[in-house]
């Protein structure tokens, strides 16, 4: 084999291993990625025979590296050939999945429909002294199996109730699969039409993450020109008249929950006037009651959020939490702090659930809706709505 066939395999094989971890590295540094591969047994296997695409070429070029000054051993021109065929082939195979998926995600259709956002440097003033928001989760538009006329119930019946509500705010699953243009221009157009001028707000949820769908949702959900406290738009605080919301970024579970937002919440939750009610908003859960999926993950009591999410809760005294990413209404409490799930907005309904969390106090499956919340300064009103606003269970939550 020649020395210049060896440098030249030997190269491409480097390129090659660089080429599909750099296509890796930002493949995982997208907010769903990581979750998606913890949760997605399919999709993990994917991601490993795309790295194995890039280990490949770099494995034969080793193999040759112990007979590289022998001239006669006869399966070095074959294995360099090998090589540089393999690396070619991992090259142009990093190459196109980054270029296809950066196309893809960054495709948005102008101008980007006119809808009336909540800005998180505003928040959410009310009017009497009290704040009235809706909240609901997991729509999924851009999916046959979302159920799009109990969507569009709920969205007509927030916009028609008396008093009026302040806000929507929905936490997360606003689409199926999050690169793709369409599903976000519907659920904008569907939304401006239904709520007129009702203030929205928007959490990015883990199907909305799919795949660099964060750029999508930043367009769509929270524009450059809106500025968080936190300076990430994922998480941040807002006021709510007499009580903080303060929005996490927890999509699959606490793979997004990095030490930057912890410590941020620390210091957020820290800073806040003794007594002050805070409603903490995610896309996943801490406490819920569920089922296994097919691939006999537990979509209940999540362990990642419960230990590295719930401490920081409990310490500061937050008084509400409210979650999608199960399909279902629930109303929780745990260690002084109340959980509510509300991932009802027309996603595929959950199956009943075989887990029963030991902090669940009220439970409901098999309906689409909403949950209102009125806060005034005597506490936190609850009314878990079905799509056509008959309440289905209320509570209150009394300031401390």
């Amino acid at each position: 084999m020649k020395p210049g066939t060896k440098k030249v395999s030997l190269a491409m094989a480097a390129a090659a291993g660089l080429a599909i971890a750099a296509a890796l590295a930002w493949f995982f540094s997208r907010q769903s990625t990581i979750g998606l591969f913890e949760w997605h047994p399919p999709w993990r296997r994917n991601f490993i025979l795309i790295g194995a695409a890039g280990l490949l070429p770099l494995l034969l070029a080793l193999a040759a590296l112990p007979r590289r000054k022998d001239p006669a051993w006869k399966p070095g021109p074959a294995l360099a050939i090998a090589t540089m065929a393999f690396s070619a082939l991992a090259i142009l195979l990093a190459g196109g999945l980054f270029a296809y998926v950066w196309s893809s995600a960054r495709s948005v259709a102008l101008p980007i429909p006119s809808l009336t956002l909540v800005d998180p440097a505003v928040g959410v003033p009310g009017s009497g002294g009290a704040v009235r928001i809706s909240l609901s989760s997991d729509p999924h538009w851009g999916v046959d199996t979302s159920d799009a006329d109990a969507r569009t119930a709920i969205i007509k019946g927030i916009a028609a109730a008396r008093p009026r509500r302040d806000a929507l705010i929905i936490l997360g699953d606003n689409v199926e699969m999050g690169m793709e243009d369409t599903s976000w221009r519907q659920e904008t157009l569907e939304l401006s039409s239904a709520l007129g001028d009702l203030p929205v707000r928007s959490l990015l949820g883990n199907h909305d993450g799919l795949i660099d769908g964060q750029y999508h949702f930043e367009k769509y959900f929270a524009p450059s020109a809106q500025k968080t406290d936190s300076g990430n738009p994922f998480y941040y605080s807002m006021s709510a008249g007499p009580a903080e919301i303060v929005v996490l970024d927890l999509l699959w579970g606490a793979e997004t929950f990095t030490r930057a937002q912890a410590a941020w919440l620390e210091r957020t939750l820290a800073a806040l006037p003794a007594g002050k009610q805070v409603i903490a908003l995610s896309h996943c859960f801490l406490y819920a009651s569920g089922a296994d999926d097919e691939y006999g993950y537990g979509w209940y009591d999540m362990p990642s959020t419960i230990a590295r999410v719930a401490p920081i809760l409990e310490r500061h005294k937050v008084a509400l939490v409210v979650s999608g990413h199960d399909h279902d209404m629930e109303l929780l409490k745990k260690n002084g702090v109340t959980y509510a799930v509300i991932g009802t907005m027309g996603g595929i309904l959950d199956v009943e659930p075989t887990h029963h969390s030991p902090a669940s106090l009220w439970f409901k499956g098999g309906v689409y809706g909403r949950l209102d919340l009125d806060v005034s300064s005597a506490g936190i009103a609850l009314a878990f709505r079905d799509k056509d606003g008959a309440a289905l269970r209320e509570d209150f939550i009394p300031a401390r």
